[in-house]
Order: structure tokens, then C-alpha cells, then sequence
């Protein structure tokens, strides 16, 4: 029998579309052996384990989210700066060292809470602290073995995105999130 043309194209279209959907599930199983080899790290690691709580670790549709917040005890850095406390460089340097197991991309964005910024004169702010502090991730990461070329951006959004929209001056609202990006993303 003749086929038309249009068939010939929609089969391939088909192949090709349940290549995409294997190739997508091949990489979210990877993301998820991260998550997991991230989770036994920091669970056989002394001083990653009581940062546990301020670690969330989820698979998202952009990829695998680390995002890594504030505690009133335990904040990521001194207050309106963006020096890395000694325990938070523990924590980056070990993801960091655990990034390069995928060959995939990663995204670090700086958040900071809703309250002014207290040298908020000069016209500097949230922007430039949690910009500031994305960066200063991006260097332990990096410190800690990561491949410099992993990073695709690192952004500061200030206070625009908080995890706890009803609470805007919340702790966990300050924190660095680090996105394993996917093929899609």
C-alpha cells in the first residue's frame, strides 16, 4: 500500500516524543539518586546533620531544588552580609563536591526576607545583599569541588519570592536555592 507522506511524519514525531518522555524519566531517576546520595551525606555527616532541618531537598519540574534557609539560631550568614558561616561552608562545600556526580547545570538564586535593608541608604539593598550572597554560595560550591562551568546564573530576587508568603519576615525566607537544572529547563 501507498503511504502518504503526513503518516511517514506522524510516526516519527511519535518516536521521537517517546524518546523525549524516556529520555526525561532516565533523568529524573539520576536527579533522584542525587537527592538521595545528598540525603545519606548529610545523615552520615555529624555537622550537616543539624542543619537537617534547614535543608529542603524536592524534585521539581525544572529539576532537583536544594534550597537551604535560615533558622533564627542558624542563620547562612551575619546579618546584612554576605559571609558564609563556618557551618553553612561545611554544607555548600559537600553539595558542592556531590553536584559534579551529574553532568547537569545548576541555577543559585539569593533570597532575603521583607525587612529593609538596615544600610539601606546608598541605594543598596536586599537586591544587592541576596545577589551578594548567591555569589558567595556560588564560591563555596565551587570551593568544594563543583566544576565552574556548571553554573548557568546566579541571581539575587531579594525579598519577591518568599517561602512563606503569610509570614514575610520569617527566617526561612532567607536562603539560597540551588536548582539541578534538567534538559528541559
Amino acid at each position: 500500500g501507498h503511504v502518504r507522506r503526513g503518516e511517514v511524519r506522524e510516526k516519527k514525531d511519535t518516536i521521537n516524543l517517546q524518546a523525549l518522555r524516556d529520555e526525561s524519566r532516565k533523568e529524573r531517576e539520576k536527579l533522584a539518586r542525587l537527592k538521595e546520595r545528598m540525603e545519606e551525606v548529610i545523615a552520615r555527616t555529624p555537622g550537616l546533620l543539624a542543619l537537617k532541618d534547614q535543608i529542603r531537598l524536592e524534585l521539581i519540574a525544572d529539576g532537583l531544588s536544594i534550597q537551604i534557609v535560615d533558622a533564627n539560631n542558624r542563620p547562612m550568614f551575619s546579618s546584612g552580609s554576605s559571609v558564609v558561616q563556618v557551618y553553612m561552608r561545611e554544607l555548600l562545600r559537600a553539595i558542592g563536591g556531590l553536584l559534579n556526580e551529574v553532568e547537569n547545570p545548576v541555577s543559585l538564586t539569593g533570597h532575603t526576607d521583607a525587612a529593609p535593608y538596615a544600610g539601606g541608604n546608598r541605594g543598596y539593598s536586599n537586591w544587592g545583599l541576596s545577589a551578594e550572597r548567591a555569589n558567595a554560595s556560588r564560591r563555596e560550591l565551587i570551593a568544594g569541588g563543583m566544576n565552574p562551568e556548571k553554573v548557568l546564573r546566579v541571581m539575587g530576587v531579594g525579598p519577591v519570592v518568599p517561602l512563606d508568603k503569610t509570614q514575610p519576615l520569617d527566617p526561612m525566607n532567607r536562603r539560597i536555592a540551588i536548582v539541578v537544572l534538567n534538559q528541559a529547563a
